[in-house]
């Protein structure tokens, strides 16, 4: 959580100084400048840090649902299972799941070797994420399945929780028709 913290103070603040500092280069000397540019950046960064910060903190809490293992605060949610049900199976429930509880737009799909992604919507917080599922194994099982759930903008520092909430959603769904079919 302090790592997330400090992430997003040391960007924004990287890049408010840079911007200030540039700018007010054209109105007065470089020395003041700097210090000026310098104290705006640490102020403009913990305010942003504080509120960005623990609005995403919260909201990620949220979606970890009391799970402690991983990174709960990274933008970037990578998932890795094995099922006792083959590739085929599988595959055919990722794209459900895709398509019809994360309205995603399937951009990539090629059962026989097994990689699916898709896109979610645009939304105000997150402006969307790109999901990659993959599939190894055999048709018949048991097969790894990973899902990678990311932000669709590299730079994104938060996510609010978005990407831990799909990727959590999908092995639940994934390991539920497992379990559905008596085979877990």
């Amino acid at each position: 959580m302090i790592k997330y913290y400090a992430k997003v103070f040391a960007i924004t603040g990287l890049v408010f100084f840079l911007g200030m500092y540039f700018s007010d280069l054209n109105i007065m000397p470089a020395a003041r400048a700097f210090a000026d540019a310098a104290a705006n950046a640490i102020v403009f960064a913990a305010a942003l840090s504080l509120i960005m910060g623990t609005l995403h903190v919260v909201k990620a809490r949220k979606a970890a649902a009391g799970e402690t293992g991983g990174d709960i605060y990274a933008v970037r949610q990578s998932r890795s299972f094995e099922s006792p049900l083959g590739r085929d199976r599988l595959f055919a429930a990722a794209s459900g799941y895709l398509r019809g509880s994360l309205g995603c737009v399937i951009t990539e799909s090629d059962p026989s070797a097994g990689s699916l992604c898709g896109r979610t919507p645009i939304d105000l917080a997150t402006f969307g994420s790109s999901v990659s599922v993959s599939f190894q194994g055999t048709p018949e099982g048991p097969t790894l399945v990973t899902v990678v759930s990311r932000p669709f903008l590299f730079f994104m520092l938060a996510d609010y929780g978005e990407n831990l909430r799909i990727s959590r959603g999908l092995e639940r769904h994934l390991r539920g028709l497992a379990a559905a079919s008596g085979q877990e």
